[in-house]
């Protein structure tokens, strides 16, 4: 990666942004701190100047100048670098001893640059000048040991800041090159969905952060988007598969009425057979119509807290009479009441294409029972029989549109009945399950028990 790109990675830009404002943050403690500990230093120095100037100075209570002269050399001698400043004068202005030139301090504290006291240094002198008895003494010590704190301080923090500017250089660029190389691999995936390739996946390396989870959000709606291409590459084909057949029934009926009609024969019968075969094949094209309503998601607004137990006890008594006339026998097994939030007319729809759908494909004889079942936190409807049932590769294929079993084929239907049911499953967020009723099949749906009940 060129350097000139690093800028444009918002991982290398936020490396940078975090590092400022840590050494920003460091500065401002540092200069607090640094403040604090030269203030204590003063404070230690001044206390350091006071308690050698009284020590002079009491030697001074005896009046004896030889003492004081001594006392103030011995001092003067135990200072060679000249930390520590002294200067004594008696009532004249002549010095009597001192290792600083002859200078007129003001009385109490002043703060003095070493060049002024005569010493060849760059440092200041913080000075107290009294009376010690009938004379003038005036003690000072270097500010040294600050300057040399100010300068060790400065130092520690240019090195740290160049160490974290160095850091933060190599960590942004290496951040911006793993980025980089998940988002090539993005890129490589997107290009592959833009030609039509919509198995492609972006990356997701495991860690859990924030690119691989929109990565994954991403992945699950491509999933859901190949399914939907899916689906409808099937049904385009369902679609001119199923309905070659009744559209050439279709046109047969039409010709044989013309035929008849050349030869002056009655075409009443064929146009009656004409009109019900186009009403099948616009059956066929509501009910696919429908289900793509249903699978846009806008009946949602419209949902209520239906009672799932109420309504399987009145299809099962709409559908009882209709069971006994194929000779089925159509059994009720509910309780109490199942409250779901869904959409009524719907879940009614649902309920109804289960149960033609064993009234149908069933053979006399067959039992259907109709059962509504719950818990705490769940309503489980569910319509099953005792009839040949479904194999168990054949059950997803079933939810397709216009599927239907080769041994079905030549029973009336669309073959939507079950896809219809898969939809509004799907609308409802419920578990739909195919499953053996030993012997027949049963199917369960799954519903979140309605807090609204």
């Amino acid at each position: 990666m060129r350097p000139a790109d690093l800028w444009r990675h918002s991982s290398f830009r936020l490396a940078l942004g975090v590092t400022l404002l840590v050494l920003t943050t460091l500065i401002l403690a540092g200069a607090i701190g640094y403040g604090l500990m030269r203030e204590r230093l003063a404070a230690r120095q001044d206390a350091r100047v006071t308690e050698i100037f009284n020590a002079i100075a009491e030697t001074s209570l005896l009046d004896d100048r030889i003492d004081l002269i001594e006392a103030v050399t011995t001092r003067i001698k135990a200072s060679p670098d000249r930390s520590t400043a002294y200067l004594l004068t008696d009532g004249k202005g002549e010095v009597l001893a001192g290792n600083i030139k002859n200078v007129t301090l003001p009385p109490g504290w002043s703060t003095l640059p070493a060049a002024g006291l005569g010493i060849s240094t760059g440092y200041f002198y913080r000075v107290f000048s009294g009376s010690a008895g009938r004379y003038r003494l005036a003690v000072g010590l270097t500010d040294a040991d600050q300057e040399e704190l100010q300068t060790i301080v400065l130092g520690a923090f240019g090195w740290a800041a160049l160490v974290a500017g160095l850091a933060t250089v190599a960590a942004g660029a290496i951040l911006a090159a793993r980025v980089q190389n998940r988002l090539s691999r993005a890129e490589a995936a997107v290009a592959l969905l833009a030609h039509g390739d919509l198995s492609a996946r972006l990356p997701v390396s495991g860690k859990g952060d924030d690119l691989d989870r929109i990565s994954s959000a991403i992945n699950v709606s491509l999933v859901r988007l190949e399914g939907y291409v899916e689906a409808m590459r099937q049904v385009s084909a369902d679609i001119a598969h199923d309905l070659r057949t009744p559209l050439n029934r279709l046109r047969i009926k039409i010709e044989n009425a013309a035929t008849r009609r050349a030869d002056g024969l009655s075409i009443e019968d064929d146009l009656v057979e004409a009109i019900a075969e186009s009403d099948r094949i616009n059956e066929t094209f509501s009910a696919l119509l429908r289900i793509a309503q249903i699978e846009t998601g806008a009946r949602r607004s419209q949902f209520t807290a239906v009672d799932l137990a109420a309504l399987m006890r009145t299809m099962a008594e709409i559908y009882a009479d209709v069971a006994a006339d194929g000779g089925h026998t159509l059994y009720l097994d509910v309780t109490g009441s199942a409250f779901v939030d869904g959409d009524r007319e719907l879940l009614t729809q649902t309920l109804a294409n289960l149960i033609e759908n064993s009234i149908r494909h069933c053979t006399p004889g067959t039992q259907i029972t109709c059962a509504v079942r719950g818990t705490a936190e769940r309503v489980i409807a569910s319509v099953s029989d005792t009839g040949p049932g479904i194999p168990a590769d054949e059950r997803e294929k079933v939810l397709r549109r216009l599927y239907r079993l080769e041994k079905s084929r030549s029973t009336e239907g669309t073959g939507l009945g079950l896809a219809l049911v898969k939809a509004v499953a799907d609308l409802h967020n419920v578990d739909l399950v195919l499953a053996d009723a030993g012997p027949g099949l049963r199917i369960d749906l799954t519903f979140q028990r309605s807090v609204r009940a």
